[in-house]
């Protein structure tokens, strides 16, 4: 029952959390859904025997709540007033003739209470994926590719409609292109591009199944592999779509980090050997991206090389990287508050810097908003967290588990390749700045945590039954 639930929160992320600016009514109503999903989620998971991986989990969720927490609670004017970068704030009051009074330690508390709020879809998510058993967790991936599909015929409809399609959710958006469920067609991209890892985690073990090795069992392996033949049908149908629909959408970082998640494809798998001695996958996947070639047609391809040929924001991304580390450093080590950056940015740009028509909403850069937006705490918890993803990306490749159906390891390192792609993405965009990705990127992070003996058994196991005593038995 509780799949239902999760399933709901999950599709509620990637429907309504397309957007980019802060205050939404889409946020809000998101957020509104995720509630009862996260209440139930963590009622569940602290119900259950708690292993050391979901201890860990929960206190690192806990920390990351308490970043918000801790900018908003107020402090004295003797305390506050100090802090660096506060200087400005202070002459502001003498000017006005008034003494400081008590402050937080965000210097836009509205902006970090809504920073903080976008954090629950994504821990709801979360907390849900680590209840799930490995069948069920499965079936959400399908549901994240589902989307993805469903996104990329919604993005064409968009663009057969031109810009003032009835279709497009979001008043600041891309118009020119398709952007599915989201305003930012680089982050409809980023949708795409982890879907299609996510396809290629159902079909490389079917794909096994075609190429046995000596002693091997083909009636076995297709028993085991979780999808049958119409699935790994779909599972193909849907690569060429979402290849497709990367192409149309016209982001260069999409476009080369998909190039980059198919090669990356040909490492996934328990039969990873066997696939690329047969040539099997490798053949597919070319097969794959030739069909979706073919149906783009000349048109489409000249659309994405035009995108090539002049990157409006080259120069400003490299403006907005300076100001960005100017403006962090000035408030080292505690920062400025979460989604303080518009605001406090604006106080670092010079004349020169600004360009007509251009907000600069975000930094393209999410590494530095985060030192900037949170001072030292961030990147130092960042740094704890690839410490972890790189454990469990080891462990992804190396780890037996005879309770794994041979899908259930190629999600897991498929897995991790979306992580990688999201937060290399998160150098030069801000993919993780909307809930659709927040979510699916918890989503992954929550994959790379095995479930619970209780929830994570075999699903096709038969549970033994114990015999009823006898009467005899009974009697005595």
């Amino acid at each position: 029952m509780f799949i239902f639930v999760s399933a709901f929160g999950l599709l509620s992320c990637l429907l309504l959390g397309g957007g980019t600016r802060e205050g939404l009514l889409s946020d809000a109503v998101l957020q509104l859904l995720s509630i009862p999903v996260f209440l139930a989620a963590l009622w569940r998971l602290l119900d259950a025997p708690l292993s050391r991986d979901r201890r860990w989990a929960l206190v690192f969720c806990a920390a990351i709540v308490a970043v918000p927490i801790l900018q908003l609670a107020p402090l004295p004017p003797a305390i506050w007033t100090r802090l660096p970068g506060r200087a400005l704030v202070v002459e502001s009051y003498e000017l006005l003739g008034r003494s400081p009074t008590w402050a937080p330690i965000s210097m836009t508390p509205e902006a970090t209470w809504l920073a903080a709020l976008s954090l629950l879809p994504p821990l709801a998510i979360f907390l849900a994926v680590l209840t799930l058993d490995r069948r069920e967790r499965r079936r959400m991936s399908y549901a994240i590719v589902i989307v993805g599909v469903v996104s990329v015929f919604l993005g064409l409809i968009q663009l057969a409609q031109g810009q003032t399609s009835q279709l497009r959710f979001y008043k600041i958006t891309n118009a020119g292109d398709p952007v599915g469920f989201f305003a930012n067609r680089n982050h409809f991209a980023a949708l795409l591009y982890s879907s299609m890892l996510l396809a290629a985690a159902a079909l490389a073990p079917r794909l096994a199944a075609f190429s046995p090795g000596p002693g091997s069992s083909r009636r076995g392996i297709d028993a085991s592999s979780a999808i049958g033949p119409v699935g790994a049908i779909a599972a193909g149908v849907a690569l060429i779509v979402l290849i497709a629909g990367e192409v149309a959408a016209r982001s260069r970082a999409g476009v080369m980090l998909a190039a980059i998640g198919l090669s990356l494809c040909f490492v996934i798998g328990d039969e990873r050997r066997r696939i690329v001695e047969k040539k099997t996958f490798p053949r597919a996947l070319a097969a794959i991206v030739v069909v979706a070639i073919f149906l783009l047609g000349q048109h489409a391809l000249s659309r994405l090389l035009d995108r090539f040929d002049a990157d409006t924001l080259a120069g400003a991304r490299l403006v907005f990287a300076r100001n960005t580390i100017t403006a962090a450093k000035s408030v080292t080590p505690v920062g400025a508050g979460l989604g303080s950056f518009p605001s406090f940015y604006m106080t670092f740009e010079k004349p020169a810097d600004l360009q007509a028509g251009a907000y600069a909403n975000h930094a393209h850069n999410d590494f530095l908003e985060l030192w900037l937006e949170t001072g030292l705490i961030g990147p130092v918890m960042l740094g704890l967290f690839l410490v972890w993803l790189a454990r469990k990306a080891i462990a992804a490749w190396t780890t037996p588990d005879p309770g794994r159906l041979p899908v259930d390891r190629p999600l897991a390192q498929a897995s991790v390749f979306v992580i990688l792609l999201l937060l290399g993405h998160s150098l030069v965009d801000y993919p993780l700045r909307t809930g659709a990705m927040m979510a699916v990127f918890a989503f992954c992070c929550g994959l790379l945590i095995d479930p619970s003996p209780v929830s994570g058994r075999a699903p096709f196991a038969r549970r033994r039954r114990t015999p009823p005593p006898s009467r005899q038995a009974q009697r005595n």
